[in-house]
């Protein structure tokens, strides 16, 4: 008797296990239902009308939804449609909603690995809101991390063009020149930055030593070139940095900032910034 009743209550306990089981599985099938219906919402200028005058609330609504729903990280789908919802939906509802289009931006750029979705993304809310120096700033951080600094110091250059914007952003611009290779330009840029009067100081004195170091590395990158020029049409290197002058392969010899020669060597064409420099000797 004993042994049936322990059979039948363990029938019991597993049909009350598999119950509970298809229950809740149910019920998350249920949610993840209710979730999905993110990704098929009309366009925002659908709701708002719907809203009755209440758009930037739904606009907020939307969002927390939306970031219910991309921070379940187990979702195979979770990076569709993120332009309809981030950008077709919450920000037509509110165009100067500046979170959703760098929230959108990110899910795309960073963990979707779409820079140019992203940047589409970005460039959308700042023609929506061209007084948000942020967005092009963000993008121009993200064409960096990408390795594109080109492209990078164009978005920084738009960031700088807003009022508002800190210094922080016109050196990020001169920055992302030079590392284009643009060493004039990101020389003028700097000197810009320097003899502006409403600098801070601590841009003065960043740019005080970046235009010493584009100074040194602009003179070394002239007279390599015109030192290769040389060997080439005489097959032999100059026998000294006023033989260029003299042969007109330079209009003139440089000088360090430091008011110092640089060094040259005529055995091997080598030259470099005056010995114990670190500015421009690995330019």
């Amino acid at each position: 008797m004993a042994r049936r009743w322990l059979a039948g209550l363990l029938v019991l306990m597993a049909a009350g296990s598999v119950y509970v089981s298809g229950t809740v599985l149910e019920r998350r099938a249920a949610a993840r239902e209710r979730s999905n219906q993110l990704l098929y919402l009309p366009n925002g200028r659908h709701l708002k009308v719907a809203s009755l005058g209440q758009a930037t609330v739904l606009a907020d609504m939307i969002y927390i939804w939306a970031i219910q729903y991309y921070s379940e990280y187990e979702r195979a789908d979770r990076f569709r449609y993120v332009e309809h919802v981030f950008g077709e939906v919450i920000t037509e509802l509110d165009p100067h909603y500046v979170d959703a289009y760098w929230l959108g931006a990110l899910i795309l750029i960073v963990e979707a690995g779409e820079l140019e979705r992203g940047l589409a993304l970005l460039d959308q809310g700042f023609a929506a809101n061209p007084d948000k120096w942020i967005l092009p700033y963000l993008a121009g951080w993200e064409c960096w991390l990408a390795g594109q600094p080109g492209r990078a110091a164009d978005y920084f250059d738009a960031a700088a063009a807003t009022p508002g914007a800190p210094p922080t952003v016109r050196r990020m611009r001169a920055g992302m020149v030079s590392r284009a290779g643009d060493l004039e330009t990101a020389l003028a840029l700097w000197n810009e930055i320097l003899e502006d009067p409403g600098s801070d100081p601590t841009s003065r004195a960043i740019a005080e030593r970046k235009v010493l170091d584009l100074r040194v590395q602009t003179d070394l990158r002239e007279l390599r070139a015109a030192i290769e020029r040389f060997r080439f049409e005489n097959s032999r290197f100059p026998g000294s940095l006023e033989e260029l002058q003299k042969r007109g392969y330079i209009r003139g010899v440089p000088r360090h900032p430091d008011d110092r020669d640089y060094d040259y060597d005529p055995r091997s064409g080598k030259v470099s910034a005056p010995e114990g420099r670190v500015l421009g000797e690995s330019a």
